[in-house]
């Protein structure tokens, strides 16, 4: 019952993944907050840094199917056996010589789908030891951050916003380089 129930987390990052996560602290609000992810009437930016230079804003769709021996994904052009079509949408908001800031909308939220999707465009997140082939990794992890989220608080009946400034580790990074 009631007496029983313990806030809970609506949704995950990956692993090594900074950022915003959400919490019901309410049986309703954990079940209407589920469904609002559930029904992908949030919306949630991230903000990573890859390798090379993107300019363009750009939305990009493919399949992805999940290797769940290996806990790693891969994208194809077209549907194969068990794959889900995913999406997304990332703008630059500035480059240097090697490497762009990207903010990214997932318009489907699928395992992975940031990182597989930024290394299947040949830009891999800095710092991500699964989708990047590199040998010197420049962060302790992968540079992907959820810094944004907004969504209808049926019971405010407004939209609500949430910000999470840019962690510190992807912050020296992009000053130092």
């Amino acid at each position: 019952g009631l007496r029983t129930f313990h806030p809970s987390v609506c949704n995950r990052l990956d692993k090594n993944t900074s950022g915003i996560v959400a919490a019901g602290k309410s049986l309703a609000g954990l079940q209407e907050l589920s469904s609002l992810f559930h029904d992908r009437t949030i919306h949630k930016d991230y903000l990573c840094i890859v390798k090379g230079i993107l300019t363009e804003k750009e939305q990009i769709r493919g399949y992805l199917y999940k290797d769940t021996k290996l806990n790693k994904v891969t994208i194809s052009k077209t549907k194969i056996k068990d794959s889900q079509p995913i999406e997304t949408r990332y703008e630059p908001l500035g480059h240097t010589s090697h490497m762009t800031l990207l903010r990214v909308r997932l318009i489907t939220g699928r395992t992975h789908q940031i990182r597989v999707h930024s290394a299947y465009l040949k830009h891999p997140l800095l710092g991500d030891r699964l989708y990047d082939g590199a040998k010197v990794l420049p962060l302790q992890r992968q540079a992907l951050h959820c810094a944004y989220l907004r969504f209808y608080h049926p019971f405010l009946e407004k939209d609500v916003e949430f910000t999470c400034e840019l962690p510190r580790d992807m912050q020296q990074y992009l000053a130092n380089n």
